[in-house]
């Protein structure tokens, strides 16, 4: 089996064992690169750590760092609140608020797991509170999250463009980031379409046209 082969099998093994087990999977994958590099590849030790991206590894720190720091003083939950507060009655906005916020957490260095963690208990429970399909609401979300989730200084972001610079090959950060958020943005909007959302938009100006009739 070429060495290839071998290190895609060894990946493989790695995920499944750190999906079972609750290993860490970055331990697993070192400990995979030495053993993979030294049996299969024939490399010395100064080879196999010469390949370690000592630059994205502190990037992606330094972003992720930032990150736990907003989400520990309560600045994601200012953020969150805050912007449920300006929607007011306006209950056909609020998925496209949510979609904000996700994308705007990604945008900042949150993983699209971890935002959507943070967004997606409170725009269900928004959900069910409105009358919204939590299926238009879920999907908004998640295509939120994802919107943001390269631009130059997101940890997707900063991987794709690391690797592109390493490998000398033609790209731009901000094409990169506006490519995802333009897709996602168009995928939401055919999402809030299908899903209800011109329902809400219809039942937000029957009710300003009751309240307007009614002053």
């Amino acid at each position: 089996m070429s060495p290839e082969l071998i290190s895609i099998a060894a990946l493989v093994v790695a995920f499944v064992i750190a999906t079972a087990l609750s290993v860490n999977m970055g331990v697993l994958a070192f400990a995979a690169a030495f053993l993979v590099g030294r049996l299969a590849g024939g490399l010395t030790e100064d080879d196999i750590l010469a390949g370690f991206p000592g630059d994205l590894f502190v990037v992606l720190v330094g972003v992720t760092y930032l990150f736990a720091i907003a989400k520990a003083n309560g600045t994601t939950d200012w953020l969150v609140s805050r912007s449920v507060r300006l929607v007011g009655g306006r209950i056909a906005v609020i998925p496209w608020v949510m979609f904000g916020i996700g994308a705007l957490l990604t945008m900042i260095g949150a993983v699209s797991p971890a935002a959507c963690a943070i967004v997606a208990p409170i725009a269900l429970n928004l959900a069910a509170r409105h009358g919204i399909n939590p299926l238009l609401m879920g999907a908004m979300v998640v295509h939120g999250t994802q919107a943001g989730a390269f631009s130059p200084i997101s940890v997707y972001g900063t991987i794709v463009n690391g690797v592109v610079e390493k490998n000398d090959i033609p790209g731009s950060p901000l094409v990169l980031f506006f490519g995802s958020l333009v897709v996602n943005i168009l995928i939401a909007a055919v999402v809030f379409v299908l899903f209800g959302g011109a329902r809400l938009v219809r039942a937000d100006r029957a009710r300003r046209a009751a309240g307007a009739g009614a002053a």
